[in-house]
C-alpha cells in the first residue's frame, strides 16, 4: 500500500514524472472504464421500461409500477453519468501530459531524445486515436451534470410512529439498531457512525467523509479512483487530486479505527475502493430500502398487517434526507429526492392500509404526516377527505379540500385534478 494507503506505485497513472508506457496504460485503462460504462444495461433497461409504458393502458397498475422504476433509475443515471465524465475527463488528462512529454522530448536536441519520439509515435498513434474517437463520441462536454437545487424539506417532525412502542416515540438510534455491526452508519439525517459500538465523534477531514459517504451509498459497487479524484477535486491536476485523495483515505482510515487485529475498513482492489465485504456493516440506508421492499411484497401478498409492519419499520428509519447536515457535495442530490419520495410513499401506503382495515385513527395520523411531508400530494388529501366523511365530519372534508386548492396554487400554480375535486362533491 502507499505511504496513505493508496494505490500501489506500480498502478499509478502516468504524470509528468511518469514514463510513456506508464501514461499509454493509464489512457487504455480510461478508455477501457468508457467503453465498459457504455455498455451498462441500465440504458437497456431503461428503453425496455419506456417501451413498456407506451404500450401500458393508463392508470393501469402495469404502468404505474413502470414509473415507479423510472423515478428509481433517474438517480442510478446520475451516477453512471458522473462516472462517464470522470473516465472521459482521465482520458483527456493523460492526453494533454503525453502531449507536454512530447513537447519536451522535441526541445531536446539529443540523438536518444529522437529515437523516444520516434517510439512514441510508433506505439502511440492508435491510442491518441481512440482518445479523440470516444471522448467526442462518447462523452460530449455537455454531458457534465448541472447542480441539483436541494429540495424544500419541512421540518422533521419528532413524533414519527415506530412499529413497535408508544405511536409517539422518536427514530430508534443507530447503535441500539445495530449493536452486533462491526460499523453501523446512518445516513438518512445528519450523518452517525459507530465503529465497534463506539459513535465516531468527529471527522478530522471533510474530504474524508465526502469518500466515505460516496463508498457508503455505493456499497456493494467497487468505485474507480479516477471517479473519487473527479467528484472531490475537479479543478487540480492529475497528480495533485491522486495525492489529495491519498491523504483523505489515510484521514479517513483514521477516523474509522478500532476495529482492532489490523482490519481495514477501506479496501483498494484493481483500481477501486470498496467498504470491506469481511466486516459487518449496518447502514440505514440499506435497512430502509429493504424494508419498503418488504412492504411490497407483503401488498401483492395480500397481508395488509405486514404491510403496515414494514412501512413503520421503513418510516422509523428515516430521520431526515440524506446526508442532512452536508451542505458542501451535490452528487447525492438526485439520491436524496428518491429516498424523499420513497419516505412519502411509505406514509401514504401505510395511512392508505389502515382505512382500509377501518382504523380511521391511524389513517388520519400517518395522513397528516404525509401531508408534511408533501403538502401536494393530492392522494393523500383525498385519504383524509374520506376519512373525516367515514366519521360524519364534514366540516373537516370541507377544510382539507380548501388545504388542498391553498397548496397547489401557493406551491405549483394549479388547481386541483378532477378526481379530487369529484371526489369533494360526492362527500359533502
Amino acid at each position: 500500500m502507499g505511504a496513505y494507503g493508496g494505490e500501489p506505485r506500480a498502478r499509478r497513472h502516468a504524470g509528468i514524472d511518469s514514463t510513456p508506457a506508464e501514461a499509454r496504460t493509464a489512457l487504455s485503462e480510461a478508455l477501457t472504464e468508457l467503453r465498459r460504462l457504455t455498455r451498462d444495461p441500465l440504458f437497456g433497461g431503461v428503453e425496455r421500461a419506456l417501451a413498456d409504458l407506451g404500450d401500458a393502458p393508463i392508470g393501469s397498475e402495469f404502468g404505474v409500477d413502470t414509473v415507479r422504476k423510472l423515478s428509481q433509475w433517474s438517480a442510478e443515471h446520475q451516477r453512471v453519468a458522473i462516472e462517464l465524465e470522470a473516465a472521459a475527463r482521465c482520458c483527456r488528462l493523460v492526453e494533454r501530459e503525453i502531449n507536454q512529454r512530447m513537447d519536451a522530448l522535441l526541445d531536446a536536441p539529443s540523438a536518444k531524445t529522437r529515437r523516444q519520439l520516434k517510439e512514441i509515435f510508433r506505439r502511440g498513434r492508435p491510442v491518441s486515436r481512440s482518445v479523440t474517437d470516444m471522448t467526442e463520441r462518447a462523452v460530449p462536454e455537455p454531458l457534465a451534470l448541472e447542480p441539483v437545487p436541494k429540495p424544500h424539506v419541512p421540518d422533521r417532525l419528532a413524533p414519527s410512529p415506530l412499529a413497535s412502542g408508544p405511536p409517539n416515540a422518536g427514530p430508534e438510534p443507530v447503535p441500539a439498531a445495530a449493536p452486533e455491526a462491526d460499523i453501523a452508519a446512518s445516513a438518512l439525517g445528519p450523518l452517525e457512525v459507530c465503529v465497534a459500538g463506539q459513535r465516531v465523534p468527529r471527522w478530522n477531514s471533510s474530504k474524508a467523509r465526502a469518500v466515505f459517504q460516496y463508498l457508503l451509498v455505493h456499497q456493494n459497487r467497487p468505485t474507480r479512483r479516477d471517479v473519487l479524484m473527479a467528484l472531490q477535486w475537479p479543478d487540480h491536476s492529475h497528480n495533485s487530486a491522486r495525492n489529495n485523495l491519498n491523504v483523505a483515505l489515510y484521514s479517513l482510515r483514521n477516523t474509522l479505527d478500532g476495529l482492532g487485529q489490523g482490519a481495514q475498513p477501506i479496501l483498494y482492489r484493481d483500481g477501486c475502493y470498496i467498504l470491506n465485504p469481511d466486516l459487518t456493516w449496518w447502514i440505514d440506508r440499506n435497512e430502509f430500502l429493504s424494508a419498503l421492499d418488504d412492504a411490497r411484497l407483503a401488498r401483492r401478498a395480500g397481508r395488509p398487517r405486514q404491510v403496515i409492519e414494514s412501512c413503520r419499520r421503513a418510516i422509523r428509519l428515516y430521520r431526515g434526507p440524506l446526508f442532512e447536515d452536508d451542505g458542501a457535495s451535490e452528487w447525492y442530490l438526485p439520491e436524496q429526492r428518491r429516498l424523499e419520495d420513497l419516505y412519502g410513499q411509505a406514509l401514504e401506503d401505510v395511512a392508505e392500509v389502515h382505512f382500509e382495515l377501518g382504523q380511521l385513527p391511524e389513517a388520519l395520523q400517518f395522513g397528516q404526516l404525509a401531508i408534511s411531508n408533501d403538502p401536494c400530494s393530492e392522494a393523500t388529501h383525498r385519504l383524509l377527505m374520506r376519512c373525516y366523511a367515514s366519521k360524519h365530519q364534514q366540516q373537516l372534508v370541507s377544510r382539507q379540500y380548501r388545504v388542498c386548492v391553498a397548496a397547489l396554487r401557493d406551491e405549483l400554480g394549479v388547481s386541483p385534478s378532477d378526481e379530487t375535486t369529484q371526489l369533494f362533491r360526492e362527500l359533502i
